[in-house]
């Protein structure tokens, strides 16, 4: 199978991937906060639980999905085991200790029912950072907090997927260490798919929410679900199987037809993966704005459960009110997030990255390839950081047109004086634009993921 993923006829009229999945996120993001406007205010469901797909659920699993998938990339694209590592905890920590701190020791000690002092002396308020901060051993309750609410005791529901984040991560850095992202070995991530799928399916069959219990604070049911999407966003990467607008539509129409069904429910995580990803890699580019503005989906993830707890908190009884109310501040929250936190921390990853390649005289080499990856990955880079690789490849014809990727295109140095130009071969359509429509190098097509997600 050709290294290309996508077909874009006009490639001008899409944004690149990255951005187009940091859009997803912030519009998921959005909809998380939807989704607990009801039962924050005390109404009950948002969902009729009888629609067979629900979309908070679906959100999430969109959300692992992306970071299957973006997270393989970051891999392929450098595979060592520290600096892997250094990247998750950098993307995953700094945006919840700074909600979970800001929440226990500013936010708490201001609404709380006791003495200010008692408040602070008590185990629990301590402890609240100290078990988040463990992140598999979360706390959800701060003393006197949230006491009289609708959903009382809960400071931050949304912090919950995020163990499971992590434990996804540390599946995947196994199966690397295992040599998974090698073509010979791919099989492995098809095997552990196979096993998730077989144990989210007896799971199912049990009666009773959440009945197989949990791992610390880590719900098993709900983590071997998120799961499933996560893996599938991996092989969708290993194998690079083609994305067509055609075919997801086509799978989200088949999952509403199937109705409220355990095959929906099993559906579900299929159709939903390959549906985000297919959505970020044809994202209209007339949608492009500034990436502080889509950014900040994590930050908006975790702080938009505080901020509609302190609305209900003022006496906030109707849905549409709260989701009013939260959506603009949790955005503005999660902006200053990405901005302050989430940016600045990424950078610190330079400091374990090899220094790039650096850029040969074009008169040295008239016919060299430059191969620009412009869907490097948002998690993993800082914005507007030139990501240019160089490489210099055998010369050969420019690929059919129905070998060519996204904004694939090969962009040739000027050639010395005195030598005509390198001649169009059949079929070559000559020069396209540079920069965000540049042929990236085979096997990669950037690790955006920001969530996280999320």
């Amino acid at each position: 199978m050709s290294a290309a993923r996508v077909l874009h006829a006009r490639p001008e009229l899409f944004a690149a991937p990255n951005h187009g999945f940091a859009w997803i996120r912030m519009i998921g993001a959005l909809l998380v906060i939807y989704g607990h406007s009801s039962p924050l205010v005390g109404s009950g469901e948002l969902f009729p639980p009888e629609w067979p797909v629900q979309p908070d659920e679906g959100v999430l699993m969109g959300f692992f999905a992306l970071s299957g998938f973006q997270i393989t990339e970051s891999w392929m694209r450098d595979p060592h085991a520290l600096r892997f590592a250094v990247k998750r905890v950098l993307r995953l920590w700094p945006p919840m200790l700074t909600v979970s701190v800001g929440m226990a020791l500013v936010v708490g000690p201001m609404i709380t029912t006791l003495p200010v002092g008692e408040y602070f002396r008590a185990h629990e308020t301590w402890g609240y950072i100290v078990n988040n901060a463990g992140l598999l051993t979360l706390r959800h309750d701060l003393p006197g907090v949230f006491e009289s609410n609708p959903w009382p005791d809960a400071v931050n529901g949304s912090l919950w997927t995020l163990p499971m984040e992590l434990l996804a991560y540390g599946g995947l850095f196994v199966l690397l260490l295992l040599g998974t992202a090698r073509k010979n070995l791919r099989w492995l991530a098809v095997l552990a798919l196979i096993g998730l799928v077989a144990w989210d399916r007896h799971l199912e069959q049990i009666p009773g929410a959440e009945s197989a219990g949990s791992l610390l604070s880590v719900p098993v049911e709900s983590l071997v679900a998120f799961l499933v999407a996560f893996a599938a966003g991996v092989l969708l990467n290993l194998y690079r199987i083609p994305l067509s607008p055609l075919a997801a539509g086509a799978g989200l129409v088949v999952l509403v037809v199937m109705g409220n069904t355990i095959t929906a429910s099993a559906w579900m995580a299929f159709a939903v993966s390959y549906a985000v990803i297919v959505a970020g890699h044809f994202w209209p580019a007339k949608l492009t704005v500034p990436g502080v503005w889509v950014n900040g989906s994590y930050g908006v993830y975790v702080w938009g459960f505080p901020v509609q707890q302190l609305l209900a908190l003022a006496g906030i009884r109707d849905q549409w009110l709260m989701l009013l109310c939260a959506a603009p501040i949790a955005y503005v929250l999660g902006t200053l997030s990405w901005k302050y936190v989430e940016d600045p921390t990424m950078r610190l990853r330079h400091l374990l990255t090899p220094a790039p390649a650096t850029r040969p005289d074009p008169a040295e080499a008239p016919t060299e390839t430059l191969r620009t990856d412009d869907l490097a990955p948002s998690r993993d880079r800082a914005p507007g950081e030139a990501t240019t690789s160089l490489r210099q490849p055998p010369r050969r014809p420019s690929p059919a047109p129905g070998d060519r990727g996204v904004g694939e295109v090969f962009m040739k140095t000027s050639p010395p004086p005195g030598q005509p130009a390198p001649r169009r071969l059949p079929g070559q359509r000559g020069e396209a634009p540079r920069g965000r429509h540049a042929r990236p190098e085979p096997g990669r097509y950037g690790d955006p993921n920001r969530l996280d997600r999320r």
